[in-house]
């Protein structure tokens, strides 16, 4: 049966066997350890959270996340992906109404909450303050003198603020289109009124471009709109109109008719969002991370 040479074989292989288990072991080790340490390399870094702030009016709320705020959001993810949109901005808000009942405070709590991680401010109002000052029998001009005063006083207070609560963010405001524009259509007195409208919004927007600080940190919407443009015709769905009230009639939430006033409603429909979106991106240019 030769049992003896067989378990000197035997002895022989458990030891190769061992000696290859062991191998083994260190072999797995040594991938393992190789892993670990590839993995650690390749891991995705950590992401800061930075926070964009937006206040103001209907403008950044009216249509959801299709409002300016949310695309500007969007665009600067690639940038920052660790941006997050605080929309703040209520509808119906005139500069009063956000220094008074708890926009402006709120944002100023906010600012100080997340300080060192603030990345953006954006602020649209104003258009709102105006709206008393018109009517079917034209411009109050006594109610426009004193509204414009208003606009100047709230709006320092609150920018005032802000640049204190967060000295080193952009603040970026926005200058306003004219929702009356497609008043033009209807011709005769209308029209009139429609058209003595265009100095009163020009006369809010150099305020407010002075107030934020100049071209370089307003988004220029009214030229966008070209809102003081009623010279130029251009081809449009309501036959040859003004520059002004074709982009009106187009980008905003308004209903124009041939021969007849407009349905009233003063805020851009989505691809006003969108227009208005590029105006402040670029006005803003590349954002940088909280410094």
């Amino acid at each position: 049966m030769q049992r003896g040479p067989r378990r000197r074989e035997g002895g022989a292989v458990n030891a190769a066997r061992a000696t290859v288990t062991s191998a083994c072991v260190m072999a797995g080790t040594l991938l393992l350890l190789s892993a670990a340490t590839s993995g650690a390399a390749g891991a995705r870094p950590t992401v800061t959270r930075s926070y964009y702030l937006a206040l103001g009016d209907s403008v950044p709320v009216w249509d959801g996340s299709h409002s300016y705020a949310h695309l500007l959001e969007n665009h600067y993810l690639s940038s920052l992906p660790g941006l997050v949109l605080k929309d703040m901005a209520v509808s119906e808000a005139t500069t009063t109404s956000m220094l008074d009942t708890g926009q402006y405070m709120s944002a100023l709590a906010f600012l100080t909450k997340h300080a060192g991680h603030i990345a953006l401010i954006t602020i649209d109002n104003g258009g709102n303050d105006l709206l008393p000052c018109a009517s079917a029998t034209g411009i109050d001009p006594t109610c426009l003198t004193n509204t414009l005063a208003t606009v100047n006083s709230n709006m320092t207070t609150m920018l005032d603020g802000l640049h204190a609560a967060a000295p080193s963010v952009p603040i970026i405001g926005m200058s306003y289109y004219d929702p009356f524009l497609g008043d033009w259509l209807a011709g005769g007195a209308t029209q009139g009124l429609a058209l003595e409208t265009l100095p009163v919004v020009a006369s809010l927007n150099d305020e407010l471009t002075t107030l934020y600080g100049g071209p370089s940190q307003t988004a220029d919407v009214s030229d966008l709109f070209k809102t003081t443009n009623d010279t130029s015709l251009v081809e449009s769905r309501w036959g040859k109109v003004p520059v002004d009230v074709a982009r009106a009639c187009t980008w905003l939430d308004i209903t124009c008719h041939q021969g007849a006033p407009e349905g009233f409603g003063d805020d851009p429909n989505i691809r006003g969002q969108e227009k208005i979106a590029s105006t402040f991106e670029h006005t803003i240019g590349r954002l940088h991370p909280p410094a």
